[in-house]
């Protein structure tokens, strides 16, 4: 059996993102930086009805089994926080982690709204792990294709989980809806990996029993003609703001949702 980098699941998974990145001579005349994220489009308002998917059962269940049937939550790559508010009847606490002020703020203001007490860190997880305490659940929603340093980040959310972690991805790239905008505006083929069951077995050469649930999340109904989205995926395409009436037209009647996701779990071993 070969078992140099060329069979590790952890590689290919570092080289096929590598894939991803947009070419220099596209980047270098980009007139906005094109990964970050409009806090904007992550906002969680006060009425939101949180949705019903493995991800949240997998989490409540995990919160119900802690003391009085609530715990702590971390949330890893917070945005504004859909992925925890899901879970803020069964929280006694929020610890939120984003390298976007912004994203934080609008963090605070969610939880505030429900009565969670809550804690931000600013900053890449890999960078203030050590300064974030343990929770009773960690959570990591739609983050890990951002992250090509998968074995030390997959490990430092195992360490701060008493019990459970639980990561939600989409089945391929996030930006996959992108890639026939990408043809369109610069001739670009974009990769085909890495996928789901890519992380699956990078999960497995870590030694974790995970556990996998795959399902349809319900469709984000995106205005796509909305200014707000369209200056979103300008920036996303390294267009100048001259190009947002094509943009809209070729926006328009497309499917930008990315809806088949994966759930995956495994034990914490931070301690009780």
């Amino acid at each position: 059996m070969n078992n140099g980098p060329s069979s590790s699941a952890v590689a290919r998974w570092q080289k096929d993102l590598a894939a991803w990145a947009i070419p220099a001579e596209i980047l270098d005349q980009a007139p906005e930086n094109p990964w970050v994220h409009p806090p904007a489009l992550f906002k969680v308002e006060s009425d939101a009805v949180s949705p019903t998917t493995p991800s949240v059962s997998v989490a409540i269940e995990t919160l119900q089994a802690c003391r009085a049937g609530k715990g702590s939550v971390l949330d890893v790559g917070c945005g504004g926080g859909g992925s925890a508010m899901s879970l803020a009847e069964f929280a006694t606490e929020f610890l939120a982690v984003d390298e976007q002020a912004a994203m934080l703020t609008n963090f605070a203001e969610a939880s505030a709204q429900r009565g969670v007490p809550y804690r931000t860190f600013e900053g890449k997880w890999l960078d203030i792990s050590e300064t974030v305490e343990a929770a009773d659940v960690v959570v990591c929603h739609h983050v890990l294709y951002n992250v090509s340093d998968i074995a030390p980040f997959i490990r430092a959310l195992t360490n701060h989980a008493r019990s459970r972690v639980v990561v939600e991805v989409p089945d391929t790239h996030p930006t996959s809806p992108f890639n026939p905008l990408w043809q369109h505006f610069w001739g670009l083929e974009r990769p085909s990996h890495p996928t789901g069951q890519d992380l699956v077995e990078v999960l497995a050469e870590l030694g974790i029993d995970v556990s996998v649930e795959r399902f349809r999340r319900p469709t984000r109904k995106a205005r796509l003609d909305a200014p707000e989205y369209i200056a979103f995926v300008r920036r996303r395409l390294c267009l100048p703001a001259d190009r947002d009436d094509e943009i809209a037209e070729v926006l328009a009647n497309r499917d930008m949702n990315n809806d088949e996701v994966l759930t995956l779990w495994w034990p914490g071993v931070a301690a009780l």
